[in-house]
């Protein structure tokens, strides 16, 4: 195991009907805030009049910004962060998914510092402080909830990078399993491939020797592999949301990799599928992730091997039997899918290669992963996705 520095400052709010608090642990942060939201489902569902009526209860001042849409924009956020300043709030409260929370801790960011929340990717450079954040998902995916990172995508470019803040880390998080029940299906499909991915990238590609930190990735890996089917057929169980939701929480709150570090090269490939397609994220991991694991299977047989033990219940596997079992998993979800699938073809790939070597390649030119590779080798990845 490597050194680390582990802080996580969230206070959890864990269970159902933990929404009814909402107002009270609120305040116990501010007063006053702005209340980040989609303006879809939350209102359509009746979530978001919820909690305005706590805060209304609690005398808190607050404000609502419901321009956030999936995939967010820099525009969309140094908009709210402009409304968050001329308002003078004291936190910020995102209400939705893993687009709203990331785009509320933007917002906090710029809130604090000024500028765009462009100046602060990992392109350019990042900050320390931001406005407190206070996240109450309605989708468990991302694990936005409990970390410090965001992604937003460039309006004009459609370039789609992470932003990192440690004064961004949520505060309080406020995880209440009813809430995902007005999330349609297919998104908490999609929602499953993330958490796995989460799970699965450090695992993969790190060269640490963290049997501990490997054991915890498999076994989150293998709780959304049993529960995942288990809630789509029955859609109304709050006991299978609630092992969904924190298994997400889990799974990128910076337990899964202290001590063990690797970079998450399928996110990286993954993003110019969402920034340029504004596809679901987790879908795009859907389309990426076994063809990923199969380019690189010599590289990663017994991390490969270990998995299909410990997850597939494997005898004696071969790499190649592992990936075969977790495509046959994601064919159960209805995500054994294709670029095609999504809309994505052949002459689209050039764009797609330009995002990632230009957002993520190294000094030589190369991306990280299970070993370092060029432009040719992603290339290949991308086109066996087709």
């Amino acid at each position: 195991m490597r050194p680390f520095t582990l802080q996580i400052p969230t206070k959890y709010v864990f269970g159902e009907d933990s929404f009814s608090r909402a107002a009270k642990e609120i305040n116990d942060i501010s007063n006053r805030v702005l209340l980040v939201c989609s303006g879809g489902s939350v209102v359509k569902n009746g979530i978001l009049a919820k909690l305005e009526e706590q805060l209304i209860e609690e005398d808190i001042h607050f404000y609502v910004y419901e321009k956030i849409k999936a995939n967010p924009l820099v525009s969309q956020i140094d908009e709210g962060a402009k409304l968050a300043r001329e308002l003078r709030v004291t936190a910020v409260v995102a209400l939705g998914g893993g687009s709203v929370m990331d785009a509320a801790k933007g917002i906090a960011i710029v809130a604090h510092n000024g500028g765009s929340i462009w100046d602060y990717v990992h392109i350019h450079k990042t900050v320390k402080e931001s406005l407190p954040v206070i996240a109450i998902p309605t989708l468990s995916a991302t694990g936005s909830e409990n970390n410090a990172y965001g992604v937003v995508s460039k309006d004009e470019t459609k370039e789609k990078v992470a932003f990192i803040c440690k004064g961004a880390f949520p505060k309080l998080t406020i995880i209440d399993p009813v809430l995902s029940l007005t999330v349609p299906e297919d998104y908490l499909r999609d929602a499953a491939v993330d958490i796995i991915a989460h799970s699965l990238e450090a695992f993969i590609t790190s060269k640490d020797i963290a049997p501990l930190n490997d054991n915890y990735s498999m076994a989150l890996i293998r709780t959304i592999i049993d529960i995942a089917p288990q809630m789509f057929e029955d859609l109304n169980n709050i006991d299978y949301r609630s092992i969904f939701a924190w298994t997400a929480t889990l799974a990128l709150n910076g337990l899964n990799d202290s001590g063990r570090e690797g970079p998450y090269t399928a996110h990286a490939m993954e993003h110019p599928m969402s920034g340029l397609f504004n596809i679901s994220h987790g879908r795009g991991l859907a389309v990426l992730l076994p063809v990923y694991l199969d380019y690189f299977k010599e590289e990663k047989a017994e991390k490969l091997i270990l998995l299909g033990k410990r997850v597939f219940d494997l005898q004696n596997p071969e790499p190649t039997d592992t990936i075969l079992a977790f495509r046959s998993w994601l064919k159960s979800i209805g995500r054994e899918i294709t670029l095609e699938d999504v809309g994505i073809g052949e002459k689209d790939i050039p764009a797609m290669l330009d995002q990632l070597f230009h957002l993520n390649a190294n000094r030589f030119g190369k991306i990280a992963g299970p070993r370092q590779f060029g432009r040719d080798e992603a290339e290949a990845i991308y086109r066996a996705c087709l």
